[in-house]
């Protein structure tokens, strides 16, 4: 189906009051720029995109761009998928900055991907602990050195990226 009838068929349903807003997922500036030529594309309300401290590929281009339109960004894989493998949350960085929290390493990282306020993350959790202490990452502010530690340790693009879906 183009994109031009999505968008057609969007507005019908909200203006039966199906749906509130409407957004697209994994949406590069090319795929965001041709949604926004189109008449009713300025009603967007997110793009959901992958986004964690291990993957800030969309900071080059995509999110300055998303910014400067107003356009919100919902982070999926905020945790980089539970990050089997503990390169976030067994970082010394992660962990010192927690500790100065008195946070959990997820919560520093969930911290650092809502830090703009223009950011949702949408972090998977089975278990409702772990859903509590997400909403407690809300509750953190991260300080500029802070901020610069963490992008010494994972720095931010430096040349556009193949937006990452995995």
């Amino acid at each position: 189906m183009p994109l031009s009838e999505t968008i057609e068929t969007l507005q019908q349903l909200q203006q039966k009051g199906k749906i509130k807003h409407w957004g697209v997922s994994n949406f590069d500036i090319s795929d965001m720029e041709e949604l926004m030529e189109l008449p009713g594309a300025d009603q967007v309300a997110a793009n959901e995109d992958l986004y964690n401290l291990g993957s800030r590929g969309i900071e080059y281009s995509l999110l300055p761009w998303m910014r400067k339109r107003n356009i919100p960004l919902i982070a999926y894989t905020p945790v980089a998928a539970g990050d089997a493998r503990g390169r976030l949350t067994h970082d010394p960085v992660v962990n010192q900055i927690a500790d100065s929290h008195s946070a959990t390493p997820w919560q520093i990282i969930l911290a650092w991907a809502i830090r703009d306020g223009n950011t949702l993350a949408i972090p998977q959790s089975g278990d409702p602990k772990h859903a509590v202490d997400n909403v407690k990452a809300a509750d953190i502010t991260l300080n500029d050195n802070e901020l610069a530690q963490l992008d010494v340790e994972f720095p931010k693009p430096t040349s556009k990226q193949v937006l990452d879906m995995r």
